[in-house]
């Protein structure tokens, strides 16, 4: 049996336990690759240094924000606005103050126009009720002191007539004996079919015989009743668009601006 080579090792003191028993390891391996005539490499058999770990990144310090860029006209604004100095201008003032100081009764505003002030004049009240018609087909009471309390439409909606129909349109439906104005204000007769777009020169014609003879500005769903396959808040947009700026009622409640908008004032 050979004799195990000695071999003399002297520990380094800046290595730890692990590190010296790694060392010790690869020196007596190396001296025995020398006996055998093996020179070994030094990069893989040399002992190998721990790098010391990398200081951790420090976090950036954050750069100051930059103010956000203001176009031109912006910044001439705001100068003006915060400058004691700056000349007033007219831009500043909402353009909703200056339609309504621009405000006019219907009779200057005709006038300003060129047109006669031969229009209707109302006091915004509509003192008629369901038309007669529409009121019989479908049991309405002849008058709002008829109209019975807790009445139901159950009769009146059954069958196929209300196939298709909406819950809204359902939940209205019940209005139609005891609030028929809720009802006609949203929706035509239910033998009816509503109408869209323009108005015709005869619905026209039936709107402003219908102002006449009951008066018009309010009740909408009951104006509407008289007006076949109109509702009462295309009635009420047409009154305000239509009627008025044109002069044809006369309604204290409503001014115009000079472009012909009408506005409500009360």
């Amino acid at each position: 049996m050979k004799k195990r080579t000695g071999i003399s090792v002297e520990p380094s003191q800046t290595l730890n336990e692990y590190e010296l028993k790694r060392e010790m390891n690869i020196k007596r391996n190396n001296a025995v690759l020398q006996a055998m005539g093996i020179t070994p490499c030094a990069q893989e058999l040399g002992v190998r240094t721990m790098k010391p770990r990398k200081a951790s990144r420090q976090a950036k310090s954050e750069a100051p924000c930059e103010a956000s860029r203001i176009s031109n006209r912006l910044a001439f604004r705001a100068k003006q606005l915060v400058s004691p100095d700056a000349a007033p201008s007219t831009d500043a003032v909402p353009s909703t103050s200056l339609e309504h100081e621009e405000l006019l009764d219907a009779k200057d505003y005709l006038a300003s126009t060129g047109n006669e002030v031969n229009g209707l004049v109302v006091d915004g009240q509509f003192r008629g009720w369901v038309d007669a018609r529409v009121g019989e087909q479908y049991g309405i009471a002849t008058s709002d002191q008829e109209v019975p309390s807790g009445s139901s439409a159950a009769s009146v909606y059954a069958g196929p007539r209300t196939a298709g129909w909406s819950a809204i349109r359902l939940k209205s439906a019940k209005e139609l004996r005891k609030n028929p104005n809720a009802f006609f204000y949203r929706h035509v007769a239910p033998h009816e079919k509503q109408a869209m777009g323009d108005w015709t020169a005869e619905e026209h014609e039936l709107f402003m015989r219908t102002a006449t003879a009951h008066g018009v500005g309010d009740k909408w769903g009951l104006f509407a009743s008289h007006i076949p396959q109109r509702v009462g808040y295309q009635c009420s947009a047409y009154y305000r668009e239509s009627i008025i700026p044109r002069g044809l009622v006369l309604d204290a409640r409503f001014k115009l601006t000079r472009g012909g908008k009408a506005v409500f004032v009360g």
